[in-house]
């Protein structure tokens, strides 16, 4: 029972490990409620990955979801 309890909450909450210097990095549109589970917490948990940015129409939900995540860089527009 110890184990299941301790795999689901490393699922959620994965280990940090040191991010490469030569990672790739990501920017995520928009702030949907699925991006933590399915790109925040992965690339948490993974070496090579970064997000580096974070796009939406509402610049204080786009700030706000980067504060809450560690991300960056926020913008207010999809477009460069």
């Amino acid at each position: 029972m110890i184990s299941l309890l301790i795999r689901v909450y490393t699922s959620f909450v994965p280990p940090t490990p040191e991010k490469k210097s030569d990672a790739v990095r990501l920017g995520i549109l928009g702030t949907a409620q699925t991006a933590p589970l399915s790109l925040v917490l992965p690339a948490k948990s993974h070496p090579e990955v970064v997000l580096q940015a974070v796009a939406a129409r509402d610049r204080t939900r786009a700030e706000a979801f980067a504060k809450k995540h560690g991300i960056p860089d926020v913008r207010d527009t999809y477009q460069g």
